[in-house]
């Protein structure tokens, strides 16, 4: 079974590590059964998400798997899946952290579909004690058709996050907004999927946000509503979650044009200047995901990420990223003891 699998561990003195595995296997079934036996004794999957091409079939997904998020992002490589995998062993920030997969909307129009699940989000946030604007940390946001249908999807994600309070005088959620199909799409809607990370209780931590402005603009310059970069301090450890970040610049704009290759450096600069005000680097970094607009690209997006990328769990995926002048993005995150 010709199946690769990348691990790493994040250990702290007190206890509570945190394993994340990145899986690339010619099927659902091998990528899941790597990733059971990869998992110590002891240790709970925190989320996931499985990457399929346009034809691999979704088989129904059991314990300890069954909460994970489903994509049809095509992996780039050798084979047809790819399989991500958050684990940890019993910890405060593991015991915070409210994992939600999957969301969608049979509605017909793109902004209705987008304003129907961050309310049913909301609604089951409410039903928890929680609240978006409180408790969401992290979200990321698949849209099909992604060149034509973003427009719409942030004209609703702008007017709602308004509603709740979310906007650019307060703060906004850390976000990865990104070409996707649902795994198992309805049949009617489906254009736009939401996971999403929230916190049970933010007392027990402390949150923060990441602007590298000297490298990267505010997102509401140019319309969009999401945080570069949100840092989680808990008792022991900070969890950092980079957004999806690109080639851009102070001033919002696209850096190299048409030059994949230099866009993959000050993609890298721009995170690296992220991870800087987090106190961190790309050693601390514990998995990440590459989105590429072409799979021509592919070659030359690893020899520019392979070295800086060679401990970390990784994966390249065939995704537009939301501007077409974009041809590649990564998200990332990163975790540091206290």
């Amino acid at each position: 079974m010709n199946v690769q699998c990348s691990r790493k561990v994040f250990a702290p003195k007190g206890g509570g590590a945190e394993l994340q595995i990145m899986i690339c296997a010619p099927s659902v079934e091998s990528a899941l059964k790597v990733a059971l036996d990869s998992i110590p004794q002891g240790f709970n999957v925190i989320a996931g998400r499985l990457f399929l091409d346009e034809l691999t079939a979704v088989p129904p997904i059991g314990a300890p798997f069954d909460a994970i998020s489903v994509v049809r992002e095509r992996p780039l490589g050798d084979h047809p899946v790819s399989l991500w995998i958050w684990t940890s062993a019993p910890s405060l920030a593991s015991g915070l952290l409210v994992w939600s997969a999957n969301l969608v909307s049979d509605k017909e129009d793109v902004y209705d579909q987008t304003y129907e699940i961050l309310r049913n989000y909301q609604q089951f946030l409410t039903s928890q004690g929680l609240n978006i604007s409180d408790n969401c940390i992290r979200t990321w946001f698949f849209v099909d058709d992604i060149d034509h249908k973003y427009a719409d999807f942030v004209r609703a994600r702008r007017e709602f996050f308004d509603t709740v309070g979310l906007r650019c005088d307060t703060h906004y959620i850390a976000s990865t907004g990104i070409f996707g199909v649902p795994g198992n799409r309805p049949a009617t809607g489906g254009d736009v999927m939401l996971d999403a990370f929230a916190l049970r209780d933010p007392e027990k931590c402390a949150i923060r946000y990441l602007n590298a402005y000297s490298h990267l603009s505010p997102t509401s310059l140019y319309g969009v509503t999401f945080e570069r970069g949100t840092v989680v301090e808990y008792d022991d450890r900070n969890h950092i979650f980079i957004s999806g970040t690109a080639s851009i610049d102070s001033h919002g704009k696209v850096v190299h044009a048409a030059n994949v290759g230099k866009q993959c450096d000050r993609m890298m600069e721009n995170v690296s200047v992220l991870l800087s005000e987090a106190d961190a680097t790309m050693k601390d970094v514990q998995m990440a995901i590459v989105y590429l607009r072409n799979s021509e690209d592919l070659d030359i997006v690893q020899q520019r990420l392979s070295y800086i990328l060679r401990n970390i769990p990784h994966t390249y995926l065939l995704a537009p990223v939301c501007r077409p002048e974009w041809l590649v993005e990564i998200e990332c995150m990163a975790v540091t003891s206290l």
